[in-house]
């Protein structure tokens, strides 16, 4: 049987998910730059620290981006089945995802408004297609759409709910047969759910273009210039790049050598608060990255023992284990005494809701009839 837990710690990123710009306000700072202030970004900053062992791949992940409302589109050459072995993970939404794809070789990148996860160079070519897209894709209002569809949906179909959705005609194009797992997407631009769909495919056919958009100044622009020998990039002679708004602090001496460890070509210039980066794709996810691990560390205190603010399920996982990551996830060593090393292979079945760091140890112990006692720095387990 399969042994799965998870524990997950959550803030509230106060009114940003919801906000409103008041008047005079430049809202394509908080709709496209990489910032706190952009409620996309505040999401996957949000605090969550989370055990998803032996789950599937993709319910881990997207179990972790639901938490804040963020659609995860996986890559369909990557096997979603596999369960996933990472221990405790966090200390942040983005992070924890980070871990878990890493396990498996994939690598994120936050863009319009979903998070892909996936080999790089799917990843990279799915961003470079849609910061390609005109302006409006991303800015907007008036072209974004709900669209969902259930499980078992073809590619081809998910293109014609997008159709519906924008008031466009079907598309009469058919993509390869395939059977996705449902979908929910939220105030998306058309153009960007149908790039979505067809980047699924190593050589898709000819784009369904559902609807043509004005290109804005605020678009992030894209060049096409030769590249280094010495630049990382696999496509150095014809790279293109694409200018893209950061609003840092800090961490601006580790963003911009992030991304111009992978670009040395990047060019960076100033816009009042913020600064504005032409780089290449694989360089801005490596920026973002940066970016988010950043807000992470800010984050890393040790969790209050007693906040309770806590979801745990266990399903006949042994006590050993569920006390070590819970005392890794409350940033302290977990130490079970010789004594008691018998009763903690007691297999625990147990779902606590609103519940204390203190109070899921304290159920552990009660179930696998051992003491445990805290103190700075470890999690003490001794025979009762």
């Amino acid at each position: 049987m399969k042994i799965f837990a998870i524990l997950t710690l959550s803030i509230l990123w106060g009114s940003l998910a919801h906000c409103d710009f008041a008047a005079g306000q430049d809202p394509s700072i908080a709709a496209e730059s990489v910032s706190l202030a952009n409620p996309f970004f505040a999401k996957l900053s949000a605090t969550s620290r989370a055990i998803v062992d032996g789950k599937p791949f993709r319910s881990a992940i997207t179990e972790l981006a639901d938490r804040v409302e963020i659609p995860i589109v996986l890559d369909r050459h990557i096997d979603p089945s596999a369960d996933v072995h990472v221990g405790q993970i966090g200390p942040t939404v983005f992070v924890g995802i980070q871990q878990v794809a890493e396990s498996r070789d994939c690598v994120t990148m936050p863009i319009a408004g979903v998070l892909l996860v996936g080999r790089p160079e799917w990843v990279d070519a799915t961003s470079e297609a849609i910061l390609s897209l005109p302006a409006a894709s991303q800015t907007s209002a008036s072209v974004k759409i709900d669209v969902q569809w259930p499980a078992a949906t073809t590619p081809s179909e998910a293109i014609r709910r997008i159709a519906t959705a924008s008031g466009q005609a079907t598309p009469a194009t058919e993509l390869p047969h395939d059977l996705w797992p449902a979908a929910k997407w939220k105030s998306i631009a058309s153009d960007v759910a149908t790039t979505l769909v067809t980047a699924q495919f190593d050589h898709p056919p000819s784009q369904p273009r559902l609807a043509s958009q004005p290109r804005s100044t605020s678009q992030p622009r894209s060049t096409s210039q030769h590249g280094s020998a010495s630049r990382t990039s696999a496509s150095a002679a014809t790279a293109k790049r694409f200018s893209i708004p950061y609003r840092l602090d800090a961490n601006r001496t580790a963003v911009v050598a992030a991304i111009r460890g992978v670009d040395r070509q990047s060019k960076l210039s100033h816009s009042g608060k913020q600064i504005e980066i032409t780089a290449t794709v694989a360089a801005h996810r490596a920026g973002i990255k940066v970016f988010l691990t950043s807000q992470a560390a800010k984050q890393a205190a040790n969790v209050s023992l007693d906040k309770e603010n806590l979801t745990l399920t266990l399903q006949n996982t042994p006590a050993r284990e569920v006390l070590h990551k819970l005392a890794a996830a409350a940033g302290r060593a977990c130490r079970i005494e010789q004594a008691a090393d018998e009763a903690c292979s007691q297999l625990i079945t147990t779902s606590m809701q609103n519940a204390s760091l203190r109070q899921l140890v304290a159920e552990i112990a009660r179930q696998a009839a051992v003491d445990v006692a805290w103190t700075d720095d470890t999690l003490v387990v001794s025979k009762r």
